[in-house]
């Protein structure tokens, strides 16, 4: 394993706060970006889908006809809150990944790469 340079290291710890603004507009520029794309979520081995946009906003959900006919309502309204908190989970995960992804590579690309990142992120 090799060592870092301590002082390289506090260093890019300096630089965490040294352009909040800058780092404030790659922010909204992300959200922004993620909050026009679409996730989805599924329960019911494919039976129901939920679509949200990029900021969890439900877009939609659709219940196949076996699944409607095959299924109690009981069951399939968990399939509908599994499938809608499915696709809020991806959407979530990605939004945290590249926000805090950017971040920590423009503050500390020298200590993080996005392998050892994607430890830290929430599943």
């Amino acid at each position: 394993m090799t060592t870092r340079d301590p002082y390289e290291t506090v260093e890019a710890l300096r630089n965490l706060v040294a352009d909040p603004e800058g780092l404030q507009r790659r922010v909204q520029g992300l959200v922004s970006d993620v909050q026009g794309e679409t996730f989805t979520g599924t329960a019911l081995d494919g039976g129901v889908t939920a679509t949200v946009n990029g900021l969890g906003a439900l877009q939609s959900i659709e219940i196949s006809t076996v699944a409607k006919r095959a299924t109690d309502n009981l069951t399939l309204g968990d399939a509908v809150t599994e499938a809608v908190a499915a696709a809020e989970h991806n959407a979530r995960a990605t939004l945290v990944s590249r926000v805090v992804g950017d971040a920590m590579h423009q503050r500390f690309g020298v200590l993080l790469d996005e392998a050892r990142l994607r430890r830290f992120i929430p599943e």
